[in-house]
C-alpha cells in the first residue's frame, strides 16, 4: 500500500496549499463590542429631537427631587450654579441645542416665558446650551452667542460640563431616556413639579400655568406630596 504513490500524491499537493492563517486573538473583537455597546447607549440616553413621553404636570417624574445641578457660565457672564441655587426658588430649566429643530421653535416662546416672569422675585430660569453629543462643548459658545443675538434673547446662558446634570436628572428621576429640548419646573424645595420633553405647540401655555401654580405655593404645601421612593419628605 505504501507504493500505490497516494501518500506521495497527498503530501504533495498539501505542499501546493496555502498556509493555515494563524489564530486571531478574540481582545479586538471584545473591543469592538463594548464600542458598539456605548454607541447604542449614548443614543439612548441622549435621543436627539425627541417629541413624546412629556406629560407636563403629571409626568412621571413629577414629585422626585433634583439630585445634583452643576452648571457653569457660557454666555453673558453668571455665576456658576449649584443644588443650593434652587432652594427658595421656582426654577424653570431648559436644555436646548442651537442645532435641534424642536429646540429653535420652542425657543422664542421661552424667551416671553423668561420676560413674564422676570419680575418675580422667587423665579428663576436656567437656560443651559448642548452640542448633540452633549458631553462635547466644542464651538458651543461661539454658536449660542449667534443664536441668541439672532433671536434677541438678553438671559445668560450655561452649559452643563461632561453631561453630569443631564446623567443625574435622568438616573433620579427615572427617565427612559432624555431628548432635546427638555424642560423642567422645579419647586423651591427641589422637587420636580413639571417635565416636557421634546415639544408641541402650546407647550408654553402648560409651563406657564405650571409656573403660577408653584408661585402661588408655598414650600411648606403639604398638598404637592413627593412620589414614593424619592427620599423627599
Amino acid at each position: 500500500m505504501s507504493d500505490t504513490g497516494f501518500s506521495q500524491s497527498s503530501a504533495a499537493e498539501q505542499e501546493r496549499l496555502p498556509p493555515q492563517p494563524a489564530a486571531r486573538p478574540l481582545w479586538p473583537w471584545l473591543l469592538l463590542l463594548a464600542g458598539m455597546a456605548l454607541v447604542v447607549a449614548l443614543r439612548f440616553t441622549f435621543r436627539p429631537d425627541a417629541s413624546a413621553g412629556r406629560d407636563g404636570q403629571d409626568a412621571a417624574a413629577v414629585g422626585t427631587k433634583v439630585a445634583a445641578l452643576a452648571l457653569e457660565p457660557l454666555t453673558g457672564n453668571p455665576s456658576p450654579v449649584s443644588l443650593a441655587d434652587l432652594q427658595g426658588k421656582v426654577t424653570l430649566i431648559n436644555f436646548w441645542g442651537t442645532w435641534c429643530r424642536p429646540c429653535i421653535v420652542e425657543f422664542p416662546h421661552l424667551v416671553e416665558l423668561e420676560k413674564h416672569f422676570h419680575s418675580e422675585r422667587e423665579f428663576q430660569f436656567l437656560s443651559v446650551s448642548s452640542n448633540s453629543d452633549p458631553r462635547d462643548d466644542q464651538g458651543l459658545a461661539e454658536n449660542t452667542a449667534e443664536f441668541l443675538k439672532q433671536q434677541q434673547a438678553e438671559f445668560p446662558t450655561y452649559r452643563d460640563p461632561d453631561a453630569k446634570t443631564i446623567i443625574s436628572l435622568v438616573e433620579s428621576a427615572k427617565l427612559s431616556g432624555f431628548g432635546f429640548p427638555t424642560t423642567i419646573l422645579v419647586d423651591r424645595d427641589g422637587i420636580i413639579r413639571g417635565i416636557w420633553v421634546g415639544y408641541r405647540p402650546g407647550d408654553e401655555k402648560g409651563m406657564r400655568q405650571a409656573i403660577e401654580n408653584v408661585l402661588r405655593r408655598s414650600s411648606q404645601d403639604s398638598t404637592l406630596p413627593a412620589r414614593a421612593g424619592s427620599g423627599v419628605k
